[in-house]
């Protein structure tokens, strides 16, 4: 099936033989941005039972970063994030309905790449804005070289010339034909927002064979009535509270193994395109990143969904792949957010970084492993639901290498919590009422006060 769609896209390609001296000098990208795949979505990240070869062998050949995240779970927040290399706080959008502004377009890294003479693709999940508001900006198809993009809302199964299709494989042969269009003295960025493994999982690949139909999946050692009682009752009351797993092994079992069997997809979609890549000579000079747009709690402390700020929720996969630079190999422990990956891609791409991103270039520690990272980072959620569903808690917090504050800003005092990931790194024990640490808490609210007056 992989070498099928190669060929097919190799069909009418004016250079398919392409050397390396024809390179051009600055590189390609390849961006994949999967939906919920949390940190452990991995083999290579410690999951025992998840098979996911590809994106394996890609940190294999790169760098693997143990400790990024996100600075808000959510779809459409994130997704902004990650394209403007801004904090939600600065680039304003905070719910579905709301798109990036014309202006606010102009300064993400897609649109400078292209202004700097690239080629860009967009394929799969946009989800920053609804169409029926303002379709132009939801849907910014005007704004790439090729196309096929879709709202928050997409289904697996696609009707295409009258028949079903699953949408990955549409988008595999999206990819490829970009590629196979793709001159070769001209440089690329082609993203790729995959669905998987974001719900509903209601149409799974016909013509892939699911690889966890009697699995045992491991519950999260949090997954307890324990840990569950022990959260702040907004928390246990709002739409993350799932309580029937705890009692109901076999319903976890079940919806777990459907997440695994489309991140198993999802890597092999990874793995088709980059074979087209090579397939087509770009391999030398394009860097391929992986990362996700949020984590999914997936039943840890007894919770479903995403949005709140415990570990599962905003601690995401990140890969990056340079094979121009020989020492951007290996595991990085450094900390790394999602709005790095803008400042990143234009520092890489010679193009230069807006004032107004907030994100870090990460070259010097895909460089150095020893090299410094941030010491804290803050986090906020404020978008809650517009129906009949539970809320969700708004909050905010700081993350340190070893300390992690949340607050719940809808009351006042706020309410608190304080973990010590490094004794507690399921953060079962909340410390804020704790005489012994009443200092860390004092510089953490302080830092937490400082980030929300200065972000914006």
């Amino acid at each position: 099936m992989r070498n099928a769609l190669i060929l097919a896209a190799l069909i009418g390609c004016v250079a398919s033989d392409v050397s390396l001296a024809a390179l051009p000098k600055r590189p390609n990208f390849v961006i994949f941005i999967t939906d919920d795949q949390p940190y452990i979505g991995l083999s290579c990240t410690g999951n025992p039972i998840l098979k996911t070869p590809h994106l394996d062998e890609l940190a294999e050949r790169g760098v693997l970063f143990d400790n990024a995240f996100v600075t808000t779970a959510i779809c459409c927040c994130s997704r902004a994030s990650i394209l403007t290399g801004q904090h939600m706080r600065r680039n304003g959008i905070r719910d579905f309905k709301t798109p990036l502004s014309r202006e606010q377009w102009q300064q993400t890294f897609p649109a400078l790449l292209r202004k700097a003479g690239y080629r860009t693709a967009f394929l799969g999940k946009f989800a920053v804005g609804q169409p029926f508001i303002n379709e132009q900006l939801a849907l910014p198809d005007d704004q790439f070289d090729f196309w096929y993009g879709f709202p928050q809302s997409i289904a697996f199964k696609q009707v295409v010339d009258g028949r079903d299709r699953y949408l990955t494989t549409v988008m595999e042969e999206k990819a490829s034909e970009f590629l196979g269009a793709t001159n070769s003295d001209q440089p690329f960025c082609l993203i790729v927002a995959l669905k998987e493994p974001h719900g509903p999982l209601d149409f799974f690949d016909p013509e892939y064979a699911d690889p966890y139909g009697d699995a045992l999946i491991p519950r999260p050692v949090n997954l307890t009535r324990q840990s569950f009682d022990k959260l702040p009752a907004k928390v246990r009351e709002g739409l993350n509270g799932s309580p029937g797993w705890i009692d109901n092994p076999e319903s976890y079992q079940s919806a777990m193994r459907k997440v695994y069997a489309y991140l198993s997809r999802a890597d092999l979609a990874v793995g088709r395109i980059c074979d087209a890549v090579a397939m087509f000579g770009f391999e030398q000079n394009t860097v391929v990143i992986h990362l996700s747009d949020h984590g999914s709690l997936d039943g840890a402390h007894g919770l479903s969904g995403k949005w709140l700020m415990y570990e599962e929720s905003i601690h995401i996969p990140l890969i990056i792949c340079d094979p121009r630079v020989p020492a951007a190999r290996g595991r990085r422990s450094q900390m790394a957010l999602n709005i790095d990956l803008a400042p990143t891609i234009l520092a890489m791409a010679d193009v230069p970084i807006p004032e107004k991103m907030q994100g870090t270039d990460l070259r010097p520690i895909l460089a150095d492993s020893q090299a410094a990272g941030r010491e804290d980072w803050y986090y906020e959620h404020v978008y809650n639901t517009e129906d009949d569903r539970k809320r969700i808690p708004p909050s905010e917090g700081v993350r340190t290498k070893r300390w992690k504050y949340i607050r719940y800003t809808e009351q006042q005092p706020p309410l608190e919590q304080l973990f010590d990931l490094q004794a507690d790194p399921h953060e079962d024990r909340d410390l804020s009422d704790d005489p012994d640490h009443s200092l860390i808490l004092s510089m953490l609210q302080q830092r937490c006060d400082h980030f929300r007056q200065t972000l914006e």
